[in-house]
């Protein structure tokens, strides 16, 4: 159990696997529950699957096509949009961060801003 900066519990949950089957060409993935918001990543060789929390759909972005992407810290979680033709955002805890940024920045480049 966490707190949130207002003391209150926070429900906590993490995995260290995508939920179904582990791609074995991975280079990184994750995945975590906070609050009962759900989101995914795993970054391949050649795209991204990200798991949205509000559906619980998997999209996957090739990363040639990745324009811009950016990792907003948000107390224990932070958000990764990642825009390559649409936006696509999933939350994450706070502990994935340095390995998201680190693991983006291999697959698409530094991050950038994000159009408007």
């Amino acid at each position: 159990m966490s707190r949130r900066d207002d003391d209150e519990p926070m429900e906590v949950t993490d995995f260290v696997e995508l939920a179904g089957a582990v791609h074995n060409d991975a280079g990184f993935e994750c995945s975590s529950t906070v609050d009962g918001v759900s989101g995914a990543l795993c970054v391949l060789p050649d795209s991204l699957v990200l798991r949205s929390a509000g559906t619980g759909d998997s999209t996957r972005v090739g990363t040639r096509d990745i324009r811009s992407w950016r990792a907003t810290p948000a107390g224990a979680t932070f958000s990764l949009a990642v825009e390559a033709g649409a936006r696509h955002t999933v939350v994450l805890l706070t502990q994935f961060q340095a390995a998201t940024v680190q693991a983006m920045t291999r697959a698409a480049g530094p991050a950038t801003g994000l159009s408007a």
